[in-house]
């Protein structure tokens, strides 16, 4: 007997929908850098031009809806109760929700109409509305509406459907309401149901059957305007803390020490960030500043609470640069200014590393720093930076250090990365960090336009994922290679070889029971798609190439145990099932002909 599906798919059956789900991994990746799925185009509003059914013009400049947000949807509906649609669009990025309200409709005459099914779905969707009017020159003018559901993603326009009718010029007409003439055709019902006269301003239900506008009452206007957005936490002191919503990235920061010797801490790799294995506090500050330590607050606090919290301390003095040597003459010594820092600090009870930036890291920190702030310049020193274990940017204070604040910032980082935008602080701009990592396009624009093109070049590293192969799965690969070329025993070798590596890896034992299952030595197969099902209980493919092997080495009671378990777990309508049943049915009859007809199995 030859049998071919799901067999003949080989241990590499899976390779298509693997693929399709690393697809939509990197997808889901791209999208997790903030990168759009419009690939940046701005929103367009088409309106019609009048000039034919199909005839459209991207409105969307002239109205100041062509945002460049990266939107999902936009629903209609009458947020401030004036009487003309206003648009509610929400987008996958910040912003995550735009309220535009509609001005351009001020002064013009309105109805509003809500409808009722009876007969028909009760929201009435599918049902369409004609306003009839008659214009000065007496000829009716007819405008529709459909009752629709569904708005784009995730999202419902208002029931009510809007009728506009401009506005009337002064003197042309008593200041009185328009008359509307309403009819209904309802979905699924012939012909069209009247309602009557009705007018404008007013909003209206129309209950199918009964031919008669109710007048519903109007809630109250809304006066909606912008409001100022929120401010980041200040206290008296002027001190500001900014938790970040996504843990920062940042370049590498070289410095030198008191001694001399020179490296670099943090930074980007192509595996990841770099850190320093413990919660890190960055106290940015310059030492040529007269009232420099008196800013940084309260030292001796946070060298306890680092000390007990087992935190790392680095201090950076952006004023500790030495002074260029003369130009005529012998240079003089000067002294080192690092030697005044730590003197400074540490009468003022610092115990961390005292540092001096070197090259760009003058450049880099206050970039960092204006980027989170969204601010152009940065705020005036100092600044502490306090960075996760893996050596990412999380908060961003500002002024003298208090006690109790290094508890606080690592009572956030206690909590699942997931809650932390609930956590992070507004500032003047809109966080639009994508989750669990910021996108760092914006932080290398600032340092490309600072001149700090090494740094910027880092950053690219944020971009590139690698993939790293162990031996078991680089034979596996090999495996299947062979397979391809026809080569059994060259594909046995290479699944022998990997099971050699790792015994307990599912794909080797796969791979190994399938070529021996093709090179027709059935009991051999069976035992190695034993083991790999032992690896993998759920895989249906494993049971049901276990349950052939079986079948062709006369093990029918294992064949009639994994297609019980096949049928009840994959239904008996899956062409795997009804393969095996199959293949059983004729092992069976086979074994009773044999057998004089006992039905006594092999």
């Amino acid at each position: 007997m030859v049998s071919r599906s799901p067999l003949d798919e080989g241990p590499g059956s899976g390779d298509q929908k693997d693929r399709y789900f690393e697809g939509w991994a990197a997808l889901n990746e791209s999208l997790r850098r903030g990168e759009p799925w419009s690939g940046g185009e701005r929103n367009a509003a088409f309106l019609s031009s009048g000039r034919g059914p199909l005839d459209f013009v991207d409105a969307g400049p002239v109205l100041g809806l062509d945002f460049a947000d990266d939107g999902r949807s936009a629903a209609r509906m009458d947020v401030d109760f004036d009487g003309d649609d206003d648009l509610v669009v929400s987008n996958r990025t910040a912003p995550r929700l735009r309220i535009l309200a509609n001005r351009m409709a001020d002064g013009a005459e309105h109805l509003g109409v809500r409808l009722r099914g009876t007969t028909v779905n009760r929201d009435a969707v599918g049902a369409v509305v004609f306003a009839t009017t008659m214009d000065d020159g007496g000829e009716p003018q007819v405008q529709r509406r459909t009752r629709s559901a569904g708005s784009g993603y995730l999202a419902q326009s208002s029931a009510w459907l809007r009728f506009g009718f401009g506005r009337r010029e002064a003197g042309t007409r008593p200041a009185r309401a328009r008359r509307v003439q309403l009819k209904v055709r309802w979905p699924g019902v012939e012909g069209l149901e009247d309602f009557g006269e009705v007018r404008t301003g007013r909003r209206y239900v129309l209950v199918q059957g009964t031919g008669t506008a109710s007048e519903a009452a109007a809630p109250d206007r809304l006066a909606l305007a912008p409001g100022a957005l929120a401010a980041p936490e200040r206290d008296a002191e002027g001190r500001r803390r900014l938790v970040l919503p996504s843990p920062t990235s940042i370049p590498g920061l070289d410095v030198r020490g008191r001694s001399g010797r020179s490296g670099r801490i943090f930074g980007l790799t192509p595996k990841g960030p770099k850190g320093t294995g413990r919660h890190t506090v960055i106290a940015v500050w310059d030492s040529s500043d007269p009232a420099a330590v008196e800013g940084l607050g309260d030292l001796a606090a946070l060298t306890a609470e680092a000390a007990g919290a087992k935190a790392m301390l680095v201090s950076i003095d952006l004023g500790a640069i030495p002074p260029e040597p003369e130009a005529s003459g012998a240079p003089t010594p000067a002294p080192d200014p690092l030697d005044f820092s730590s003197t400074r600090l540490a009468a003022a009870g610092w115990a961390g590393d005292v540092l001096a930036p070197i090259g760009e890291t003058v450049l880099i920190l206050p970039e960092i720093v204006s980027w989170r702030l969204d601010r152009t310049d940065p705020p005036p020193l100092p600044w502490f930076l306090v960075l996760e274990p893996d050596g990412r940017l999380a908060v961003v204070r500002t002024g003298p250090w208090r006690e109790g604040d290094l508890a606080a910032d690592l009572d956030v980082f206690a909590r699942p990365l997931g809650q932390r935008p609930a956590w992070s602080t507004p500032y003047p701009g809109r966080w639009a960090d994508p989750p669990g990592e910021a996108d760092l396009g914006r932080l290398r624009s600032r340092l490309v336009r600072r001149g700090a093109s090494s740094a910027s070049r880092e950053l690219e590293l944020g971009r590139i994922k690698t993939a790293s192969l162990d031996s078991a799965e680089v034979k596996i690969r090999l495996g299947r290679a062979a397979l391809e070329r026809g080569d059994l025993p060259g594909a046995l070798a290479r699944f022998d070889a990997a099971i050699g590596v790792a015994p307990e890896n599912a794909l080797a034992r796969r791979g190994r029971a399938y070529v021996l299952h093709r090179m027709g030595q059935y009991a051999d197969a069976l035992e190695e798609w034993t083991r790999a099902l032992e690896l993998d209980p759920r895989d249906a493919d494993t049971r049901g190439n276990r349950a052939l092997a079986a079948v062709e080495a006369g093990e029918l009671e294992v064949a009639r145990a994994d297609l019980e378990q096949l049928t009840r777990s994959e239904g008996a309508a899956a062409p795997m099932v009804r393969l095996l049943k199959q293949a059983v049915e004729e092992a069976s009859r086979g074994a009773r002909s044999s057998d004089g007809g006992e039905g006594v199995d092999r």
